[in-house]
This record gives structure tokens, C-alpha cells and sequence, in this order.
């Protein structure tokens, strides 16, 4: 009998050990796309030009190399993972040598992205795993101009409901059916004046710059149009007129 009790002891104990080792052992797989929620997050009060980032994007569609994305563009890099730490392989250049990205892994749907030396922020960028069909620009336009409006009918007096989607389409304004906000690139120079700026395309698939502006003490949107582009000059477009102000509603 005491020969069975041992053994049932020794055998809780190696179980005991066992789960420990695996626990010790393991390794966090990453897989999904995973946008920067540390840019997200200050989206919706700052000039979105002014954030600094490495990348918006992150993708884990293969074993071996990880898609970075940045708004203007996307390539592979090959990664490697140690229990909970993630090594982006050859990144970004700082002081002449090529370094690896480091994510600290907390799970399998989150990390932080040890991206200070290439932005020169004090904190590191947050990034969550997201659903394939919610991009990173699905994110910024809920984080910045999706929402439902109403504004001012001049024909009719009456308010008119319209609403900005969180994946780029416009309802109930007949001028313009899609929009995107832009974050990189060529698009935040149209201005002449450092400012948040928005594509609006009409229903010809014609695209035109414009400014936004949202006010969260009075929740109004406001859009304003540029003047025309001048020959052989890139961007540099004032402020012409109001396109558009409407009220938050939701």
C-alpha cells in the first residue's frame, strides 16, 4: 500500500515538473495582422503627420518572415521568436548599423514594439492583433472622422443625416461617396499650412484634397477646401473655402 502511495506521489510530482518545464519552454506563435494602437491613440487630438512611428502594420502571414507597413509601403522581414520576445531582423539603420526590432510579447494577441531608438519617443508602441477584414486605415477612420453627422440643408432648411463609415464610405451626401484619411506620404504636403488632410472621391472615382478638422469640445466636423494645384508646384494649396460642417451625433 505504501508502495502505492509513493508511486502516486512520485507521479504528481513529475507531472508537477513536467507542466513547469512546458511552461518555461514555451513559445508565443504569432499570426494575424497587428496595427499600432499607440498611434490609434493619439489619432484623434494631434496633427496625424507629427506622430512619429516605425510601422503601422504589422502581419504574420508566414513562419519565418512578418510584413511591415508603414502607409507608404510593405515589405518582408525575416523575424525570429525566443519565448517571449520577438527579434525583427535587420529593421532600421541607427547610427550607421542595421538593428533589430524587439517586441516584447505579453500574449499571442498583443505586444510592444522597442521602437524608440527609430522614433525618439520615451515609450514603446503598442500594437493588437485585429481582424482581417479591420486594416490599420479602418482603424484611423474610427478613430478620427467615422461617425454620423447632421448638416444644414439650405434648399430645404432641414438637417440631413450623413455618415462616414469606418471603411471609407460616405452616405447621404450625393458630392462625395468614399474618403480616406491620409496619414504618410505625398498627401500631407497638399496644404500650405501643416494640416490634417482628407481624399474625398466623387462618383466619377475622381479624388480631391481637402483639410479636416474635428473640435471634440463641440463635436463638429469641419472640411475645408484647397485651392487648385499650381502648375510645376507640389502641394503648397491654401485654404479656400468651407466644404463642409456637421455636428457629431454618433
Amino acid at each position: 500500500m505504501k508502495k502505492i502511495k509513493y508511486t502516486l506521489i512520485s507521479l504528481a510530482i513529475a507531472i508537477g515538473l513536467k507542466a513547469c518545464w512546458v511552461k518555461n519552454d514555451s513559445q508565443i506563435a504569432l499570426k494575424g495582422t497587428f496595427l499600432n494602437e499607440s498611434y490609434l491613440a493619439h489619432a484623434s487630438d494631434t496633427l496625424l503627420s507629427a506622430i512619429p512611428f516605425y510601422c503601422t502594420e504589422l502581419v504574420f502571414d508566414r513562419p519565418d518572415s512578418v510584413l511591415v507597413r508603414n502607409g507608404v509601403e510593405e515589405y518582408p522581414l525575416k523575424y525570429e521568436i525566443h519565448q517571449d520576445t520577438c527579434f525583427v531582423k535587420n529593421a532600421y539603420q541607427h547610427q550607421g548599423k542595421l538593428r533589430d526590432l524587439v517586441l516584447i510579447l505579453s500574449s499571442d494577441t498583443s505586444f510592444v514594439a522597442l521602437e524608440q531608438e527609430f522614433t525618439g519617443q520615451s515609450q514603446p508602441a503598442s500594437f493588437r492583433k485585429t481582424s482581417i477584414f479591420k486594416g490599420f486605415e479602418y482603424g484611423l477612420n474610427n478613430a478620427t472622422v467615422a461617425g454620423k453627422y447632421t448638416i444644414g440643408d439650405a434648399a430645404t432648411q432641414k438637417e440631413v443625416v450623413v455618415t462616414f463609415t469606418a471603411d471609407g464610405r460616405i452616405e447621404g451626401l450625393p458630392t462625395y461617396q468614399k474618403f480616406s484619411v491620409c496619414y504618410s506620404g505625398d498627401c500631407v504636403s497638399e496644404p500650405l499650412e501643416a494640416s490634417n488632410v482628407i481624399m474625398l472621391e466623387n462618383a466619377q472615382k475622381e479624388v480631391e484634397f481637402a483639410v479636416w478638422r474635428f473640435d471634440k469640445s463641440t463635436k463638429r466636423l469641419t472640411i475645408l477646401k484647397l485651392a487648385k494645384p499650381q502648375p510645376d508646384i507640389k502641394g503648397e494649396r491654401a485654404i479656400q473655402s468651407t466644404l463642409l460642417e456637421a455636428g457629431k451625433i454618433s
